[in-house]
């Protein structure tokens, strides 16, 4: 067997997943099947933390937190096979949902110069913190993204422009179609730039 180096990227942070199914086994750490939230939607995901990063996301969940954490801990005082799965889509019907938390993310991926790709693409995460955040605070965020989105489509236009698309055809290019969003683009190139 051939052995790999496995470095981890740089972090990532996302503001909502959804947890479907957690893997239990002997080690210091917990595979979890579910969904992340990202700008189009939900994308099915996996994860991998530890156990402080659990508890501090079961703590954060106040609708659901007393069933989801009664289901881990009923299912590991009764272990009977290594690893043990918790369904908690066939439990509770549906995904829990964590999203009034700041999560750090980081994908792994293989050394340079070994023959090996990147494996897992962007479907599978570290999560190495959990954050609790106001929800003020993350909606404070999801417009600091928003502007950035528009900033990047706004940068994205004026290099259009440059290599000398017509008007129309760099904002159809840029996603900025739209007045209203190409105005809100334009404040929010002008804000981040200082102009």
């Amino acid at each position: 067997m051939k052995k790999v180096s496995v470095n981890i990227a740089q972090t990532e942070e996302a503001t909502a997943i959804k947890v479907g199914q957690i893997i239990l086994d002997d080690s210091h750490y917990l595979t979890c099947w579910g969904y992340l939230q990202t700008e189009t939607g939900w994308r099915k995901c996996d994860f991998v933390t530890n156990y402080e990063v659990l508890n501090t996301m079961l703590r954060a969940i106040e609708d659901k937190s007393e069933a989801v954490q009664m289901a881990i801990v009923q299912k590991l005082e009764n272990m009977e096979q290594i690893p043990e799965m918790i369904d908690f889509e066939a439990q509770l019907g549906e995904a829990v949902t964590f999203d009034n938390l700041r999560f750090y993310l980081s994908r792994p991926q293989f050394q340079p110069g070994s023959d090996y790709m990147e494996y897992a693409g962007d479907s599978c995460y570290y999560i190495r913190k959990a954050e609790y955040c106001t929800s003020t605070e993350l909606y404070a965020r999801r417009i600091d993204q928003c502007m950035l989105a528009l900033h990047k489509n706004y940068e994205l236009y004026l290099g259009y422009l440059e290599l000398e698309f017509e008007e129309n055809e760099a904002r159809a290019a840029a996603n900025l179609d739209d007045d209203m969003k190409y105005t809100l683009a334009y404040y929010a190139w002008k804000q981040a730039n200082g102009r």
